[in-house]
């Protein structure tokens, strides 16, 4: 195994689904590790990995401008993840947070800067249908319009961080991960366990959908090979499990290992849910509501269409290849699954 002694990666994002488990990989692999975290996160798991925390936030422009400090390497993980909010929230938080981390890290002498984004960067979607994507590269442009705040500030960040790459000698690096899951998920699983429970997890769209799942250790996997790695400075790279899966057995599988078995019973014309999410959130909006709808357009589009993305690039250039299987991560997150106690326990605590 390759040690990292004396070198030391910071980390926003460090007590999430994600940041966590990049946590424990690096501090297996040899790195000191310093995070970014709230006065109110829960630390248990950065304490016992002997991390170095730094409170602050995205909020938090002082905490920013002097968290890089000391570190060889710094991994932005933490950002504005919603379908929901004001844009001046997504972009004080997703933009002017990277661009602030960014400026200290040239101060700090940084050697690579890791950044986090998503492959719904390069979404598009509307009222008369949803950019069918399928086995796309990282040459595949932007769209002229997101139609939703997370995405387009994830874009802009992503023009930030590549603007960024060579200045003062930073290396930079983008990683775009896909449907990210595995055990630890208390992000996304809950959201779609609690829409079963509740009978409003239906189908979307009469069209097959094939998706590129990514479980979150071959994602960390990844995400350290980039930061170590010689090449691939100012890049892009689309990350997930090498496997393209129907949508609706992804989720079935999901939920079945934590023990809920769902059946859809109706299946959703896209038009019509993409109308009804559209009232719903000027509703809510009318309302100034904190809370999302149940139903949003970035919702009808992510389960609308095939969502796959190729690999290759990150195999050339990192020699990446996942580290955990479909049929392991399955396994792995039914035994996390009956270690918490079951998922009324898990819903609970994700509340």
């Amino acid at each position: 195994m390759i040690t990292h002694k004396n070198l030391k990666a910071g980390i926003t994002g460090a007590t999430g689904f994600i940041g966590e488990k990049l946590a424990e990989k690096l501090t297996t692999d040899g790195f000191s590790i310093k995070c970014l975290v709230r006065k109110t996160s829960d630390t248990r798991k950065l304490n016992s990995l002997s991390a170095e925390l730094v409170y602050g936030d995205l909020c938090d422009p002082g905490s920013l401008r002097t968290f890089p400090e000391g570190c060889d390497y710094v991994f932005h993980l933490a950002s504005k993840v919603s379908d929901w909010g004001p844009r001046n929230d997504f972009f004080e938080q997703n933009v002017e947070a990277t661009k602030t981390l960014l400026d200290s890290s040239v101060g700090a002498g940084v050697k690579r800067f890791v950044y986090m984004s998503s492959s719904t960067v390069i979404w598009n979607a509307s009222f008369l249908g949803t950019v069918n994507l399928e086995e796309i590269d990282e040459s595949y442009p932007y769209p002229r319009s997101h139609h939703n705040f997370y995405n387009e500030t994830k874009a802009l960040s992503e023009k930030l961080v590549r603007e960024y790459n060579g200045r003062g000698g930073l290396e930079t690096v983008i990683l775009r991960p896909s449907n990210v899951w595995g055990a630890g998920d208390t992000v996304i699983l809950p959201r779609v366990a609690e829409a079963c429970l509740k009978g409003i997890l239906v189908n979307m769209g009469f069209n097959r959908k094939i998706v590129s799942p990514c479980h979150v250790l071959n994602l960390v996997h990844l995400t350290v090979l980039s930061a170590i790695s010689t090449v691939g400075a100012g890049n892009i790279y689309f990350v997930n499990d090498g496997v393209r899966v129907d949508n609706r057995r992804f989720v079935f599988d999901q939920l079945a290992s934590i023990g809920i078995e769902w059946k859809p019973k109706i299946t959703i014309p896209y038009t019509l849910g993409y109308s009804v999410a559209f009232l719903l959130e000027k509703i809510f909006e009318l309302r100034k509501s904190e809370t999302p709808p149940v139903l949003t357009r970035f919702g009808v589009s992510a389960l609308s269409k095939s969502r796959t993305y190729s690999i290759e690039k990150a195999k050339r250039d990192f020699g990446y290849q996942p580290v955990c299987s479909y049929e392991a991560g399955m396994k792995g997150l039914a035994e996390w699954m009956s270690e918490i106690g079951g998922y009324e326990k898990f819903l609970g605590k994700a509340k």
